[in-house]
């Protein structure tokens, strides 16, 4: 289980996690993380597809939910942006380096045709939050 301070989720379920994260596009490499706190690392796996790695382990995805926001550059990059759609694969639970992590790999689609994988644009925002389950406690009788 990850082993974190966060701040307290109000939930019937015990132990739900949710870890937010803005991540830059930078064309065919991988994103640059401008803010996620609980997130290592992100690698780009291949066109369209980014592996984001998350500090510790999870015992369950909850939800999953991605955003592309457009960049400023070209003069219809707001229009291709927001027809991108991102989704996510099942979580992987791994080691990297020796330490236990969750993974989840992203894949953002571009909807303005035929419907294909396609790359972050250099000043896109992927916008996520992802809610995790970090306890297998059930509440006692009475809570």
């Amino acid at each position: 289980m990850a082993s974190r301070n966060y701040a307290p989720v109000r939930s019937l379920m015990r132990g739900v996690t949710r870890i937010q994260g803005v991540l830059t596009g930078t064309g065919a490499s991988a994103p640059t993380i401008t803010a996620a706190l609980g997130v290592t690392s992100v690698a780009r796996t291949a066109l369209g597809r980014y592996l984001i790695t998350f500090t510790g382990q999870y015992r369950r995805l909850l939800d999953f939910r991605a955003n592309v926001m457009p960049g400023l550059t070209g003069t219809n990059a707001g229009t291709v942006a927001l027809a991108r759609v991102a989704n996510s694969m099942r979580p992987l639970n791994t080691t990297v380096n020796g330490l236990p992590v969750t993974q989840i790999e992203v894949y953002v689609t571009n909807n303005t045709g035929a419907e294909a994988l396609t790359e972050l644009a250099v000043g896109d925002l992927l916008t996520f939050e992802a809610t995790f389950q970090n306890s297998s406690a059930r509440p006692s009788v009475g809570d």
